[in-house]
């Protein structure tokens, strides 16, 4: 079958069934969120941890599905984030992250997010650390701790005030979260956590992106 009768059979489909699916693309701007959380890693670890994500593009869908209209976004995001968390009598730990995700949302406030992450921990020991050198000389080892490399993916599900009927540039999420830890003794520590955010959008603090705007089952 020759390249323009498959064409011509494809736009065939399409008017038989009455229904197309159509692309376009523009630029939107999009909010850039400054954002603080309060993080408690399971079993006793209590944290707080700063970050602010950026918009990378949008994908804005409009579907009618027995002659019922509903639309959508689908945003793709990059966080950047540094905290700490304090696991009593034992260390502190303080973090640099980067995350990337995207946030999905209908016309309402209500919105859900999944991202993955990486970056690196530090911590810092309690107590004393004693360190021997070579002729038997102890000496204290102050601020003593680790590094390690993080990694991990979570979920958000969050309310996006600026969409309620009284607009407010907040946003309100919980996000449980799965990462690891490593190397720990040759492997990885697993931690479950998570954490109550809150995210604010500076009016005039926007990007703007490329957004694909995308309609499915409308009628010819």
């Amino acid at each position: 079958m020759s390249l323009l009768k498959t064409i011509l059979l494809i736009f065939a489909c399409f008017v038989g069934t009455g229904r197309i699916i159509a692309q376009s693309a523009d630029s939107v701007s999009l909010p850039v969120y400054t954002s603080a959380s309060f993080l408690y890693d399971f079993p006793q670890s209590f944290g707080v941890t700063a970050f602010i994500s950026l918009p990378l593009n949008s994908r804005h869908i409009f579907i009618n599905k027995k002659g019922k209209e509903k639309q959508k976004f689908r945003n793709l995001f990059t966080r950047s984030e540094a905290g700490f968390y304090r696991y009593s009598f034992n260390n502190t730990g303080v973090l640099f992250q980067q995350s990337i995700g995207f946030r999905y949302q209908q016309k309402t406030p209500w919105f859900f997010e999944w991202m993955l992450s990486a970056g690196i921990l530090r911590t810092f020991y309690d107590g004393t650390v004693y360190k021997v050198s070579d002729d038997g000389t102890v000496s204290t080892l102050k601020n003593f701790g680790r590094f390690y490399g993080i990694t991990g993916m979570s979920v958000a599900y969050g309310l996006d005030l600026e969409k309620s009927s009284k607009p407010l540039p907040f946003t309100v999420s919980i996000q449980p979260s799965l990462w690891s830890q490593y190397p720990i003794n040759s492997f990885l520590l697993l931690h479950v956590s998570t954490r109550l955010s809150i995210d604010y959008h500076f009016p005039s603090f926007n990007m703007l992106v490329h957004q694909k705007t995308i309609k499915r089952g409308f009628k010819l």
